[in-house]
């Protein structure tokens, strides 16, 4: 009895600010309006609230894990990382919180974890709209390309204005070579938010696409004013110029290619052919044959052209209305799986965790 009143006792001189609180309405304001600068694409704004909501409750987990999408759509995994080790440790009750605890493991590649709590957070609220895009961010990185957008279409559904499930449906169907049903996506992100310009690189992927070759120019342009060393976005534009006959401009673009990236042996090639266009003889030889020595994988393909440049007498080796102004065998294309716009900062996040060769997708919600 008399160590029962002293736990009594003892528990009543705790203070109060060492009890557990749950965050008070400021913080959940902060954490909501952060929660919905995000599905706007607004980066910047978004951890402006998450860093708010944060350090008005310090230990709230679920506030961590959304942070750490946030932070990996920027491209700072490390800090993605580190907000993720503190959200594994939540114990969901709310559908919001099985998402942040799903994207965490989604942040550490535990794809199986992940889709658990993503749809247990569906279960718990169907029409929770960043559950039904997380979901779909597993389905899209397991290559299930049409339950992607089938869950992807339900976040839309419930949330029309939501930018970032229209980015990744825009990506994963370029991927399903629905060309125009990207652009469309692409399209709606920009009319809720025109300054994320970093769509404006997957919409001119799609226009190359569909071979609206001066519309996918235009976006370049503009891209490229915000994010000038995303060498993807460079190399895109050399593809797209060739495209259109403007081989002089693929030469200009190869020549930053390559000096963003030297090793880059498919920019050589590209490069080699596009100079033959012009007349560059001698230089088309010199980067053929320094593709050769750098891609051995593609020597047989890439000597079978060198030898019929070298052997002509003139800077033609294709009709000029060939929808195609690589030579032969090795035409001007681009290595789409390896394009990552979060590498430019500001201007061109979100970055993506998927790994594969296909094209890759972003992670949000």
């Amino acid at each position: 009895m008399v160590l029962a009143v002293l736990l009594a006792v003892l528990a009543a001189a705790v203070p109060a600010h060492a009890k557990k609180k749950s965050p008070n309405r400021a913080a959940t304001k902060s954490l909501n309006a952060a929660v919905e600068s995000y599905h706007r694409a607004d980066f910047d704004g978004a951890m402006e609230r998450f860093d708010r909501a944060i350090a008005l409750y310090p230990d709230w987990k679920t506030a961590f894990a959304y942070r750490a999408m946030c932070r990996w759509a920027m491209g700072d995994k490390a800090g993605a990382a580190e907000d993720a080790e503190g959200a594994l440790k939540l114990r969901p009750n709310t559908g919001q919180s099985f998402v942040g605890r799903g994207m965490a493991r989604l942040i550490k590649k535990d794809l199986d974890g992940a889709q658990e709590d993503f749809e247990a957070a569906i279960e718990a609220e169907p029409d929770l709209p960043e559950a039904h895009y997380a979901l779909g961010t597993v389905q899209s990185m397991r290559g299930h390309l049409p339950a992607a957008v089938e869950h992807l279409d339900n976040a839309v559904r419930i949330k029309s204005n939501y930018a970032v499930a229209l980015l990744l449906r825009g990506n994963v169907k370029d991927r399903r070579k629905d060309f125009a049903g990207a652009v469309k996506d692409y399209n709606r992100v920009l009319e809720i938010n025109p300054r994320f310009t970093t769509v404006l690189y997957w919409r001119a992927k799609s226009l190359r696409d569909v071979k609206e070759y001066h519309k996918s120019l235009m976006d370049l342009d503009e891209f490229l004013e915000a994010a000038p060393d995303f060498v993807e976005g460079v190399y895109l534009r050399s593809n797209v110029r060739a495209l259109t006959g403007d081989f002089e401009g693929a030469v200009a673009d190869l020549d930053r290619v390559i000096e963003l990236d030297p090793k880059r042996a498919l920019a050589y090639s590209n490069r080699g052919l596009a100079r033959f266009r012009i007349g560059d003889k001698a230089g088309a030889v010199a980067d053929l044959r320094k593709a050769m020595a750098m891609d051995p994988s593609r020597k047989a393909k890439i000597s079978a052209v060198l030898e019929q440049v070298e052997d002509s007498e003139q800077a033609v080796l294709m009709d000029k209305s060939s929808p195609e102004p690589g030579v032969v065998a090795v035409p001007v294309e681009e290595d789409e799986g390896d394009a990552k716009p979060g590498k430019t900062g500001k201007a061109a996040s979100p970055a993506s965790i998927e790994e594969s060769g296909q094209e890759e997708t972003f992670f949000v919600p």
